[in-house]
């Protein structure tokens, strides 16, 4: 069985992530830990650096309450075994990573998750929590069809192929659908370490096809996702300095904003 987290963030209840849990519960029992984070101090400067500092609830206690009961009886409706976790006193994004070193997988709602801080830049507080994760985490829109297809973004780098491996052990009953592995460059170069990187998906995804985008992946893979019915994007990232700087302008963020579509990152 494995031990999923739902971040929750306030009485922003991320309806669907909760979907997404309830659908793997559908396929495998899982166990869905409620990770309950207060809500910001907004007389703060708020900045990237605030959110690994201990946040400030004072008026959380109302809205994690109506959070938890909603979380409670969700659960209950759907027969998903469940904790809940929240001690408001000290629990902040430090403590979600601490979370996140226990877990199989974090499910985030990317419009929900301190959407409240849009003003501010919630890049900041999401693409923070993607790099410190410990664990591998999905991303999911609010309305979203649960996956049909899955699109692995390769890069040659060791965190696409490290994403790429523990996709399959995490979601197997995945590894039969339709699969393309989508390699984007602008000089004409060669998909990386081909036969090695053929050897290992093909014998994981039993529909699977290899596809050379000569284009940048930053300005034109949104345009041919367009064309894939109901995917599940997998990724390696967010294992660099400067994150912040990168996430703002990432294809990945792009994906976020424009498609409505679970993306699925991990890292070395």
């Amino acid at each position: 069985m494995k031990k999923v987290l739902l971040a929750i963030d306030g009485d922003n209840f991320p309806e669907g992530a909760f979907e997404f849990a309830r659908k793997m519960n559908e396929q495998e029992p899982i166990l869905l830990t409620g990770v309950f984070l207060p809500e910001l101090d907004l007389s703060r400067n708020i900045t990237f650096a605030v959110a690994y500092m201990p946040l400030i609830d004072t008026y959380a206690a109302a809205s994690i309450e109506k959070s938890i009961a909603t979380f409670k009886q969700q659960c209950l409706r759907y027969g998903i075994e469940h904790r809940i976790h929240n001690n408001q006193a000290d629990f902040g994004l430090p403590e979600l990573k601490l979370e996140t070193r226990f877990a199989d997988l974090l499910l985030l709602g990317h419009e929900k998750f301190y959407g409240d801080l849009s003003i501010y830049g919630t890049n900041e507080f999401l693409g923070g929590t993607l790099h410190a994760a410990e664990c591998p985490v999905i991303a999911i829109p609010e309305q979203f069809t649960f996956p049909e297809s899955v699109i692995l973004s390769y890069d040659g780098s060791p965190s696409a192929a490290h994403a790429i491996k523990s996709f399959t052990y995490l979601f197997p009953q995945l590894c039969n659908r339709k699969a393309i592995l989508v390699y984007g460059t602008t000089g004409g170069r060669p998909l990386p370490e081909t036969e090695k990187i053929q050897e290992l998906a093909s014998h994981h995804f039993s529909n699977l096809e290899f596809q050379v985008l000569e284009a940048d992946p930053r300005k034109y893979f949104g345009t041919w996702l367009d064309d894939i019915k109901h995917p599940i994007v997998v990724c390696g990232a967010y294992n660099r300095p400067g994150l912040s700087r990168f996430f703002k302008h990432s294809f990945i963020h792009k994906i976020m904003e424009e498609h409505k579509v679970p993306v699925y990152v991990d890292h070395l």
